[in-house]
């Protein structure tokens, strides 16, 4: 009878740990709970969420675990504040109960990251290692993983359809992204309705989230990424990020009441090839019409798409030389006209009025598209 209830003991705490360790992302290890005021020793990539849903911020020092901090929660019960295991900082400054909190939370992510295959572990270690050696200084989070708020570098990284996302603030371009991107390729990826945050930035810096200056850009290589619902933009090159390259093949994206795809970055281009929308889009992708240090040129090169509803598929800035080049589109219910298909607009500075639209262009200097190029289905 001892032994059967010794049993049942560790069997109980095995299920609190695992359910407890769903309020963390991998890898991480809790430091507070929501109200309460948390430190880190130094920049540190601190997660706030619960249930497998986090919002992400870049912070040292003290600072309060709570929505004004993060700039949202998720619903649904207590949020708890988590770094990554093995980062240089320290542990909640709020009570004796709080600490003995962290280190329940942390034996409990230990457990569960226990759990997880080889390979997460190997990559996890991967990560944890590979730290000082990424473009970003003062990087603390997660390194070459499929977890959200990882940094994807110089490498291949296969998620094998892994459902990854944090949380959505709507329009709000302060939100973290669901993973960053620089030099390498992602793929298999699933982003669900959601979770899509401020998607997936190709490169780093002035993307308008307070990140920082040191902006990194490079290639960026998507394959087979699907966004269930686009949040704020499915995946975007900073207007800092000159001479990024960013490369979509296949995947999906659906419901993007503005765009799916942002390409800011001056001599920047967007590569987009066998991709399918489907629910209603505003554009498939759109030159930054109002960025600071707005400028050109910028290309787009968008070719075997199907779009089931779309207002325009994509806009730029003829002012700064940009030029889209479409083949190959498929849009649902299509008359030319309807919906309009390439549109070139003025670029302004930020803070100089608004971007005002010129008209739809075909086979032009900016748009380079005949109106065969388009088909209905």
């Amino acid at each position: 009878m001892h032994v059967s209830k010794l049993a049942l003991g560790f069997a109980a705490f095995a299920l609190i740990g695992t359910a407890s360790a769903a309020n963390r992302p991998s890898g991480y290890v809790t430091i507070c709970s929501e109200g309460k005021t948390c430190s880190v020793d130094a920049t540190t990539n601190v997660a706030f969420g619960r249930a497998d849903k986090f919002f992400y911020k870049s912070i040292s020092g003290s600072f309060a675990c709570n929505e004004a901090t993060f700039g949202g929660r998720i619903a649904g019960g207590v949020n708890e504040c988590s770094v990554p295991s093995g980062s240089a900082s320290s542990s909640s400054k709020s009570s004796a109960a709080s600490s003995a909190s962290s280190s329940v939370a942390s034996s409990a992510a230990s457990s569960a990251a226990s759990s997880k295959s080889s390979v997460a572990s190997s990559a996890a270690s991967s990560a944890t290692s590979s730290n000082a050696s990424v473009p970003i200084p003062g990087w603390t989070g997660p390194v070459n993983v499929c977890e959200p708020g990882a940094l994807v570098y110089n490498t291949t990284l296969d998620c094998g359809g892994k459902r990854i996302g944090l949380a959505c603030a709507g329009s709000s371009e302060t939100q973290p992204a669901v993973m960053t991107v620089i030099n390498a390729t992602l793929k298999n990826v699933v982003i669900p309705a959601g979770g899509g945050s401020d998607g997936i930035h190709c490169g780093w810096g002035s993307l308008g989230n307070g990140r920082g200056t040191n902006v990194q850009g490079g290639t960026c290589n998507l394959e087979n990424v699907v966004w269930e619902a686009v949040c704020e933009d499915a995946a975007s090159i900073g207007n800092g990020q000159k001479g990024t390259v960013m490369n979509i093949k296949g995947g999906s994206a659906a419901n993007a009441s503005d765009k799916v795809f942002q390409n800011n970055g001056i001599n920047s281009t967007l590569n987009v090839d066998n991709f399918t929308t489907t629910g209603s889009i505003g554009k498939l992708s759109r030159a930054c019409g109002d960025c600071t240090d707005n400028g050109g040129p910028r290309f787009f090169n968008i070719n075997n798409v199907k779009m089931e509803k779309v207002s325009t598929v994509i806009g730029v800035n003829s002012n700064y030389g940009d030029k889209a080049t479409l083949r190959n589109v498929q849009i649902k219910g299509y008359k030319v006209g309807s919906p309009k298909v390439c549109v070139t607009y003025v670029g302004v500075q930020k803070g100089n009025g608004s971007s005002s639209s010129i008209g739809e262009e075909w086979n032009s200097a900016s748009c380079d598209v005949s109106k065969t190029d388009v088909t209905s289905y």
